[in-house]
C-alpha cells in the first residue's frame, strides 16, 4: 500500500498547488477539478484526467468508493491526508477530491470546415460566474464553439467553471489574441456578425438568425471594445424598463441566443 502524503513539499503536491495559478496552467495546458459532480462530468465527457488526490473524507460514501474504482482504471490515483487537502482546494467543501486534466485541445481549421453556422464570441468578460453560465447556457442553445478574446476571464478558472456545469467539456473554446484573429471565423459565407450594444437602434428580435451567426457579448461594463464593434454586421439591444440601464452580462446573453433558438426551431 502506497504511503498517504501529507506535505506541502512532496513535488506532486508542488505542482497541483501552482496548477492554481493561471500561467502554470497556460505553461502545461492542465487545469484543476474540485468535487465529485465535476470529476464524474469530466468522466463521462472523455476529458482526460492527469491525476486525481482523495483524502479519507472522500471514501464515506459507498457510490464515491466506487468513483474511485472508476478513476483507478484510467488515471493515476493519490491518497493524501484530509487536513492537506483542505488546506490545498479553493473550495470550502471539497468533497475530498481534486484532479488535474489536460485541457481539451480543438483544432480551429477543422471546425471552421464543418458545418458550424451559430458562435458566441466573449469580449473581455470578467466575471468568472458570468463567463461560466454563459458557456452553460450556450451549451444548451446548441451554439457550435465560442470565442474568448484576450482580457476575457480564464476560462480554467476553478469558478468559471464550477459554473459551467460540465458544459465546458462539450462546447469548444478558442482563446483569441486580437479582434484582427476573427479574420478566418468571417470568412465563412454569409456569416452576420451580431454585437449586443446598448446603444444599438435595433431590437435582438428584429432580426433574422437563421443564416450562420457570430453573437458578440461584450464586457459587463464597457461593452464590446471599439475593435469589435467595427467588424458587426448589426447591433442590437434588449429592451429595458426605464431606470435599467443593462442586463447582467450572461443574462443578456442567454435571451439572445435563444432568440436564435426559437427562430431556427420556427423555420424547422
Amino acid at each position: 500500500m502506497s504511503e498517504i502524503i501529507s506535505s506541502l513539499k512532496n513535488s506532486k503536491i508542488k505542482f497541483l498547488r501552482s496548477l492554481y495559478r493561471k500561467k502554470y496552467r497556460r505553461r502545461n495546458n492542465k487545469f484543476i477539478l474540485e468535487g465529485t459532480r465535476i470529476i464524474i462530468d469530466a468522466l463521462e465527457s472523455k476529458v482526460d484526467i492527469d491525476q486525481v488526490f482523495y483524502s479519507a473524507e472522500f471514501l464515506s460514501r459507498q457510490e464515491d468508493k466506487e468513483l474511485l474504482v472508476q478513476l483507478r482504471e484510467v488515471t493515476e490515483v493519490i491518497e493524501i491526508t484530509d487536513s492537506l487537502l483542505n488546506e490545498i482546494a479553493d473550495t470550502t467543501t471539497p468533497q475530498g477530491i481534486i484532479a488535474i486534466a489536460n485541457q481539451p485541445q480543438f483544432e480551429l481549421e477543422d471546425f471552421l470546415a464543418g458545418d458550424n453556422n451559430l458562435f458566441l464570441i466573449i469580449d473581455q468578460i470578467q466575471d468568472p460566474g458570468n463567463l461560466g453560465t454563459i458557456l452553460r447556457t450556450a451549451d444548451g442553445a446548441g451554439v457550435d464553439g465560442v470565442f474568448l478574446m484576450k482580457g476575457t476571464v480564464d476560462v480554467y478558472n476553478l469558478k468559471t467553471i464550477r459554473a459551467t456545469m460540465g458544459s465546458l467539456f462539450r462546447v469548444p473554446v478558442f482563446e483569441l489574441d486580437s479582434p484582427n484573429d476573427l479574420t478566418e471565423i468571417l470568412q465563412i459565407q454569409d456569416l452576420q456578425i451580431v454585437v449586443a450594444d446598448i446603444e444599438a437602434e435595433s431590437y435582438y428580435y428584429e432580426l433574422d438568425y437563421n443564416q450562420p451567426t457570430a453573437l458578440v457579448i461584450g464586457n459587463e461594463g464597457a461593452g464590446a471594445q471599439t475593435e469589435t464593434l467595427k467588424l458587426a454586421d448589426k447591433k442590437v439591444k434588449i429592451p429595458l424598463s426605464q431606470g435599467i440601464d443593462s442586463l447582467n452580462a450572461a443574462i443578456a446573453s442567454g435571451v439572445i441566443m435563444y432568440e436564435v433558438v426559437r427562430q431556427r426551431k420556427n423555420k424547422n
